[in-house]
């Protein structure tokens, strides 16, 4: 069981890295106030469950702009140019 735990803390760790821009609060950190305190988008602003794992979150939030970004392009490709 000890074990278990210790793998979920390093996935945690290396999502926490690869995603320095969001934490578990943020889904997106825009920046920081002069104070060092972060602002940005909130999980919950994206519509995302806050209590969820840091790595799901991340999977979600993924997701919903791989989504909207197909929609943008299949939007994008029905205006008429000439």
């Amino acid at each position: 069981m000890g074990k278990k735990r210790k793998k979920k803390r390093d996935t945690t760790a290396i999502y926490e890295d690869l995603y320095s821009d969001m934490d578990g609060t943020f889904a997106f950190i825009a920046g920081y106030t002069s104070g060092g305190a972060p602002y940005g988008v909130t999980w919950e602003q994206v519509g995302i469950d806050s209590d969820l794992p840091f790595d799901e979150k991340v999977r979600l939030y993924r997701e919903q702009l791989t989504t909207q970004s197909k929609i943008q392009l299949e939007e994008a490709e029905e205006l008429p140019f000439d």
